[in-house]
Formats: C-alpha cells, sequence, structure tokens
C-alpha cells in the first residue's frame, strides 16, 4: 500500500493512501469527536461533528468522508473548529431532554462527554422542546426512546449494511425526523442488540439491562463469550459478584466489534442458578453433605471398581482443565472412553455471521488435550444407553434434560454401578449421582479456549466463586495426587505451561504471551 504523510495538530502522520482524516488520526492516537462514524459501516456524515481545519481549504471539512493526502495540514482543536463543534452540540441538545438522571447510557454517553469538553454552556433556545415516542418496544430486547435519538443512523445502516434485515429506516425531516420500525416488522434478528451497543446516546437501550445498575460501578473484565465455539471477545460485566451484561470487545480475527443476542444473554441459564456450596454423597437415604476430603476419597475407589469408564467434560471447561481431567481419568483406567459434550444445530443466514453450529466453546480445546474417542459425543451416548459401561464422570452438563433421549440417558445412568457429577448446581443429572462434587462457572475461572478456528483465547475470572466450591482444575490436581500422580502447578497459568510442553500444537506458547486478542494456532480450520 502507498504510505501517505500528513500533519495533524503539528504532528507528522503516515498513513496509507484511501484512508481518511479520522482513520488517520485514529491511528496516531488523536481522537477526533465523532457521533455518525463508525468504523465498520458506511460513511453518512450527517453529525457534523468530526469538523476540522485543513489548510488551504475555506471551509471546514468532515474528517471521517475526507481522504487524507501527501502533505496535507490538519488542525482538530483550532478556534475555529470548537466553535464549530460547541455550535454542533447546541443544536443537538435543542430538542433533547433532560434524561441523564435515569439514562440507562450515563456514564458512557457522548453527548455528556462532548458536551463537558466542547459546549458547557446554557440553551439559548427558548421555544419548547419537540417531544417524539417515549419507551417504545422496538423488539425482544430493544427499546426507543425517541427525544433521544440524534438521527446518526448507525442503527439503520447497521440493519442494512450488517444483518440485511433492514428492520429500522429514518422517517419525516427537520425536527420532526425519527427512527422507525417498517409496518410490520419488529426487531428481533439474531444480531439485533448490537444497535444499543453503536449507538452513541441513550436512544436505543438493552430491556435487559435497563435500570439494572449504573455503568461508573460495573466491574469489567476481558473474557470470550461461553455461548458457542465462535469464540467471540467479550467484557463481563459485573456489579456486586453478579454479572448485570455482556458487552462485545473488538477482535476483527474473530468477532470485529459484534455479538450474537444468543450470546449475550447466555449468562443467565449458567449462572442464575441455586449453587451447590458442598459436596454430596449417596448414603442409604439419599444424598447428604459431606466434606471435600471424605467426596475425593470415595470418587476413586468408586471409579475404579467400575470398569469400564467413561467421562463427558463440558465445552465450557478450559484447556487447562480439560488436560488435567483427561490425565486424571487415564490414569484411572487407560481404556477409559472420554468426550467433549456437542450438539449441533442449524443456523439462518443472519445467525452465520458470528454463531457456530455447536453450542460449546472449547470443543476443539478440550479434544486436543486428549477428551476424545474415535466416535465422537453422539456414538459415546449410544453405548452409555446401551449399557457399555459401569462408571461414569460427568463434568459441567446436565445429560438428563438433553432433548430427545433425556429419557434413556436417566435410565442408563440410574443402571451405573458408580457415577460421579461435577457442577455447579443440583441438576437432574447430579440427583443421580453417588458422589456430587460443586464445581465453578465459566464466569469464575481463568483460562484457556480454542476456538473452532483454531484460535487460543483467555478468559478471566470476572466473579468470586461461592464458598465451598472448587475450581475444576483444583478438583481434578487433588484426585491426581490422590490417584498417585504428583501435581506441581497450581495456578491455570502454571498448568498450561505444562500443556505448552506436552501438545505439540501449543508448544512454544507463553500464558502471557496469549493476550487480550489471542492467537492463531495453526492457519488450517479442519473441525475435529
Amino acid at each position: 500500500m502507498d504510505p501517505v504523510k500528513l500533519t495533524i495538530d503539528g504532528r507528522e502522520v503516515t498513513t496509507t493512501k484511501g484512508k481518511t482524516v479520522i482513520q488517520a488520526a485514529a491511528e496516531a492516537g488523536i481522537s477526533i469527536p465523532h457521533y455518525c462514524y463508525h468504523p465498520k459501516l458506511s460513511i453518512a456524515g450527517n453529525c457534523r461533528m468530526c469538523l476540522v481545519e485543513i489548510e488551504k481549504m475555506p471551509k471546514l471539512q468532515i474528517a471521517c468522508n475526507t481522504q487524507a493526502t501527501e502533505g496535507m495540514a490538519v488542525k482538530t482543536q483550532s478556534p475555529k473548529v470548537l466553535e464549530a463543534r460547541q455550535a454542533v452540540m447546541e443544536f443537538l441538545l435543542v430538542n433533547h431532554p433532560l434524561d441523564c438522571p435515569i439514562c440507562d447510557q450515563a456514564g458512557e454517553c457522548r453527548l455528556q462527554d462532548y458536551y463537558m469538553e466542547h459546549d458547557r454552556t446554557g440553551s439559548r433556545f427558548d421555544e419548547r422542546k419537540e417531544h417524539d415516542r417515549k419507551r417504545e418496544i422496538f423488539g425482544p430486547y430493544v427499546v426507543f426512546d425517541g427525544e433521544r435519538c440524534i438521527k446518526c443512523t448507525r442503527c439503520v445502516r447497521f440493519l442494512q449494511e450488517v444483518t440485511r434485515t433492514e428492520e429500522l429506516t429514518a422517517v419525516n425531516r427537520g425536527d420532526h425526523s425519527t427512527i422507525a420500525l417498517f409496518p410490520d416488522r419488529i426487531l428481533d434478528n439474531p444480531l439485533s442488540v448490537n444497535v444499543v451497543d453503536i449507538c452513541p446516546v441513550g436512544a436505543l437501550t438493552d430491556r435487559d439491562f435497563r435500570f439494572k445498575v449504573r455503568v461508573w460501578y460495573l466491574k469489567k473484565t476481558p473474557s470470550v463469550c461461553p455461548g458457542c465455539s465462535t469464540g467471540c471477545n467479550i467484557s463481563v460485566e459485573s456489579y456486586q459478584n453478579r454479572i448485570a451484561r455482556f458487552k462485545p470487545r473488538i477482535n476483527e480475527e474473530v468477532n470485529s466489534h459484534w455479538i450474537c443476542d444468543e450470546g449475550r444473554y447466555c449468562f443467565h441459564p449458567l449462572t442464575e442458578v441455586e449453587r451447590l456450596s458442598s459436596p454430596w454423597i449417596r448414603q442409604e437415604g439419599g444424598l447428604v453433605p459431606a466434606d471435600w476430603e471424605t467426596a475425593l476419597q470415595a470418587v476413586l475407589p468408586g471409579l475404579r471398581a467400575a470398569s469400564p469408564l467413561a467421562g463427558v467434560l463440558s465445552g465450557r471447561n478450559t484447556n487447562e482443565e480439560a488436560f488435567l481431567f483427561g490425565k486424571f481419568m487415564k490414569k484411572i483406567s487407560s481404556e477409559a472412553a472420554l468426550e467433549v459434550f456437542y450438539q449441533e444445530r442449524g443456523l439462518t443466514e443472519v445467525e452465520k455471521i458470528l454463531k457456530s453450529p455447536d453450542r460449546s466453546p472449547n470443543f476443539r480445546g478440550a479434544r486436543e488435550m486428549g477428551v476424545n474417542s474415535d466416535g465422537g459425543f453422539e456414538p459415546w451416548i449410544q453405548q452409555l444407553v446401551q449399557g457399555k459401561f459401569h462408571s461414569a464422570y460427568i463434568v459441567g452438563e446436565d445429560l438428563v434434560s438433553l432433548v430427545p433421549d433425556g429419557g434413556k440417558i436417566k435410565s442408563a445412568l440410574e443402571r451405573l454401578s458408580f457415577l460421579v457429577v461435577q457442577d455447579t448446581h443440583m441438576t437432574p443429572t447430579a440427583k443421580l449421582a453417588h458422589v456430587v462434587l460443586p464445581a465453578t462457572n465459566f464466569a469464575e475461572k481463568e483460562g484457556t479456549y480454542t476456538n473452532r478456528k483454531g484460535r487460543l483465547q483467555k478468559i478471566n475470572a470476572a466473579l468470586v466463586p461461592p464458598s465451598g466450591a472448587l475450581h475444576d482444575w483444583e478438583i481434578f490436581s487433588r484426585l491426581l495426587n490422590k490417584a498417585g500422580e504428583k501435581i506441581s502447578s497450581l495456578t491455570p497459568s502454571e498448568i498450561f505451561q505444562e500443556i505448552s510442553r506436552a501438545i505439540p500444537r501449543y508448544r512454544g506458547l507463553s500464558y502471557v504471551g496469549i493476550g487480550d486478542q489471542g492467537v492463531q494456532l495453526s492457519t488450517e480450520t479442519k473441525q475435529l
């Protein structure tokens, strides 16, 4: 690409031919205020907030649609520019309501931010404000407040250019202009809530998050979506040790700026359950609470005494946990039949933008850690139903609730001589176990996932686990120690270093080197 040199606020900046001024400035770490511009959408140029002064041009130019040229001299903070921005802000606030005390966007609203930077003056407008629709339901997840809308049309362009579902459009002119649904349409496509993320003000808000918590109280933890094996990068945003929302993190190699609605809300069924706080052991009267030492002491002889042995691991378990689980099960029985939970599903064209056919975020990684057999998960289930196994260790999945085979699976599990279930809550599967071990969920874990395309990414603990529960890797480490295999790795990072020595495709990688964007293990996309 041809390099282009220009000057922005007295600094020499090098970009490539075809880039706009706003892009060149962003690459140099210079922020130019904007509303309608978005790097993944077409240029609208309607907000006029990104006006800049360019030498030898008589009028101010919009940075979002002005190409950078050789020798161009740009000023983003000149008196002329600041005066124009102040005028734009005054115009946008003419009809804007004083909703900040009740608006969910407060704390991350560009109207607030730019007002403090460029205006900070009282309104000169004496006439009444024009009113628009309040609290209009656009779809199952999105609510619209017309009075807050600044008509940037980001939402309209997203639905035209990304999902191509075109539920929204801009109607009317002047101060009557507004965003509206097309007749007989609702905003319910699989990526619909991304319009909330890209709305620069509080016009579009998330019905699930609405009025939950002020954003400045949120703790934001970079992680990976546990909804499927695409591995979308997310920010887990929590308050008082509860997840309040997922927000997408930008990763151009995985999910760009977006996440799907299913992934956005998948934390509800995974975290909002009554948690196990101690192990349980089956006695004559049924399951009774026990301490960890007693429960772990019962696991080894129970599994060893009843072979053939089977094990299934959740696709939400990390590589580190899968590595130790495989090692433990092979220690108990070299012939153990191990599998990772897997279910295929059909996808629409819009779903294919981000979703993968399976819901297990670390299916590929867990199999690469050694949790696999020749047949796959479906043949494993069939062998279980046919009574081929005498004992089983099930981690993080409720097999009894699988449709349509739940009844057959329940009967098969009831016939087992010994069953260990490791999970966060007392599922129908756990109620059949001889030993139940309380574990942590994905939001309480640290470790790595390998997505469907072979990208290794890191998840981080956003929540503190409940008292009495242990991380899955801790449980496997203790069991390995009791089985005679001394484990010196005491943290996920140390376990990963062991993986980097033992698994060829991970050789030479460091835990720190994975970073927030992940690393590609290889260019192949073959599915395991």
